[in-house]
């Protein structure tokens, strides 16, 4: 096997995407996002009392006041919101101009919410009683989940085909929740520690799924087709920092929603109670896509050694560049090899703190990765 290894430090090519994060400083939310029909904004407030609604200029007023700890939102068809108040152990209905139509009552905590697939009830997560439930317009409560693995559940999701997925608030572990009710495991996000070692809410978007990690400040990509495949999407050190996706920073970032042609998301800040909008989410053909050309970096992030794994579609030749946030290639491989496989280490102690890139091609595919060191 013959392998050269080239140092490139100061090549500038192309940036990688065009992802771009703006900041809505307006207003306070820092919990669950909503979409109403028009696209209009609602985002709660978990440490206030207030839902908040946005204008396209992002200017905030108040849509809902007077809540506990408002958490999960949902609209029905009619633009009907649902709010879960979470300490008040309620889940509110109100039409579009904000006017109270009804409240149910829950034992335990409302947390996450989400509009039922099939038809105009709620799906809401109940976080002390580690339940997933469905609340039917009249008031009727049945369970949809009460699963060993649930742990605090507070995201909840759903993909095309109507597969409802959860995320658990206290480990950050993620799971599909099969029509019997069972749980199965997809993965767990890691986090930095810190005084929020969480995970905030997920979405759905892409072909994929995508969670916020409070303690770490990132938001993940997660493939729901395999187990513990996961990639670091955006965020670094906690901060507050508008711009390109690669530099952009997070502040415990909790809520997390995709509009509906899944090219812009939404985030809510914990921390900073901003709202961040990330546009030009670009689709990627390339991650989770192939069976054959698959690429796995761990750990991630790294401190000292960076693991790359790939499965590549043909043997032979196949190249390996990792470049930088600005999009610098700073190592390059190009390896001869008969095998599919492909396993490499690299020395990551000395760099700068940031986010980069591995990109593995062969034949006629290319994959790409982002990992944090």
């Amino acid at each position: 096997m013959k392998k050269i290894l080239y140092l490139l430090l100061l090549i500038i090519i192309t940036p990688l995407t065009a992802q771009t994060v703006t900041s809505f400083t307006d207003g306070t939310p820092d919990d669950a996002i909503v979409l109403d029909s028009n696209g209009t904004i609602y985002a709660s407030n978990f440490t206030g009392d207030t839902v908040f609604m946005f204008n396209s200029n992002g200017d905030a007023q108040p849509f809902i006041t007077g809540l506990n700890t408002p958490n999960g939102l949902a609209f029905d068809s009619n633009d009907n919101l649902y709010v879960c108040d979470f300490n008040a152990q309620t889940i509110f209905k109100y039409d579009s101009s904000g006017n109270q139509l009804d409240s149910f009552s829950i034992s335990g905590n409302p947390s996450g919410l989400i509009k039922a697939f099939d038809n105009d009830d709620v799906i809401f997560t109940n976080y002390s009683a580690n339940t997933i439930n469905r609340l039917e317009s009249n008031g009727t409560i049945t369970e949809v989940s009460s699963a060993t693995e649930l742990n605090g559940p507070v995201g909840l999701a759903y993909d095309e085909a109507g597969v409802l997925y959860t995320g658990n608030y206290n480990d950050r572990e993620i799971y599909k929740i099969e029509s019997n009710g069972d749980a199965t495991y997809i993965a767990q996000l890691p986090t930095d520690g810190g005084p929020l070692p969480n995970l905030g809410f997920i979405a759905y978007g892409q072909g994929k799924l995508w969670g916020t990690t409070m303690g770490s400040d990132k938001i993940f990509v997660v493939n729901p087709n395999a187990v513990d495949d996961y990639t670091l999407f955006a965020g670094s050190i906690q901060g507050g920092m508008d711009g390109d996706i690669s530099v952009a920073t997070f502040h415990t970032p909790n809520g997390i929603l995709f509009n509906d042609a899944q090219d812009t998301m939404y985030i809510t800040d914990f921390g900073s109670k901003n709202l961040r909008i990330i546009s030009g989410i670009v689709l990627d053909v390339n991650d989770f896509a192939s069976q054959t050309a698959q690429l796995k970096l761990y750990p991630n992030p790294a401190t000292d050694i960076l693991n790359i794994e790939a499965t590549v579609s043909d043997s032979g030749t196949y190249s390996m560049d990792v470049m930088d946030a600005l999009g610098r290639i700073i190592i390059h491989y190009e390896n001869e090899s008969l095998g599919l496989q492909i396993s490499e280490q690299l020395n990551v102690e000395t760099w700068s703190r940031g986010i980069y890139f591995v990109n593995v091609s062969s034949g006629n595919q290319t994959v790409t990765k982002k990992f944090i060191k």
